[in-house]
């Protein structure tokens, strides 16, 4: 019994060929520019082996400044300075917090002098001694003369080029992640300012002071206790650390 082959010809327009490929070449190209573009810049695939110190302003006795409501700023700075740990340790950074609950450091110093100085000999002796890359201070605002002043506050040391440095690069990225892209903002943005604070004179290493929003101030008083804005005030002060980081 013989067999019969069968052929199959299939005729390809060559130019037509070649227009296709093209297309499917820039469309896939299109297709990974508008990926890359979503991505989240607070993508978490990072992993830098920075060794940060976060230093939760006052605490325990010490209220910090507060509302008429009963809204203490002990107990902003400690939720904003637990977030940040979190998103620096999904980092791989190594993380010292000065507090990690409601307490107060002056048990901590052995100078003698007033509670609120051995509080800040504590806070101070912690940065120096676990020699950090560098410290986020952070703080809440207020302002009782003008109550329509708001924004994010960041100071740093007037004679430290480092802290200066990382003062821009936070500030940069609070401005982009926060104001611009996360609350739609144009008319408020952080700014950064000199500052003889004594965290920051005392200490040997680049750091900076954050004042997160005026609690007096009607409109950040909300964003401080929404947890949408200190999540994303969380991963832009990663960000401006990261990009110092990266220097």
């Amino acid at each position: 019994m013989s067999r019969k082959l069968y052929f199959i010809i299939i005729r390809i327009n060559k130019k037509k060929l070649a227009a296709s490929c093209i297309i499917c070449f820039i469309s896939l190209i299109i297709v990974l520019l508008i990926a890359n573009k979503n991505t989240n810049v607070f993508n978490t695939n990072y992993h830098y082996n920075g060794k940060i110190v976060i230093d939760p302003g006052h605490g325990g006795v010490d209220g910090g400044t507060s509302d008429k409501s009963g809204l203490l700023e002990k107990d902003i700075n400690l939720n904003i300075g637990l977030k940040l740990k979190k998103v620096l340790l999904d980092d791989n950074m190594k993380v010292i917090m000065t507090r990690d609950k409601d307490i107060s450091l002056e048990n901590k110093s052995k100078i003698k002098a007033s509670r609120y100085k051995r509080d800040l000999d504590a806070r101070k002796r912690i940065i120096n001694d676990n020699n950090p890359d560098i410290f986020i201070s952070i703080h809440v605002n207020a302002s009782v003369k003008a109550r329509k002043a708001r924004g994010i506050q960041i100071y740093y040391y007037p004679s430290s080029e480092d802290s200066e440095r990382l003062a821009h690069l936070i500030c940069e990225s609070i401005n982009q992640n926060v104001y611009q892209k996360h609350l739609k903002l144009s008319t408020v943005k952080a700014r950064i300012i000199p500052g003889d604070y004594f965290i920051l004179r005392e200490t040997k290493y680049p750091g900076v002071l954050i004042e997160t929003g005026f609690i007096t101030n009607v409109y950040d008083k909300k964003l401080l206790m929404d947890k949408s804005y200190k999540e994303a005030l969380v991963k832009a002060i990663r960000k401006g650390i990261i990009e110092y980081l990266k220097m």
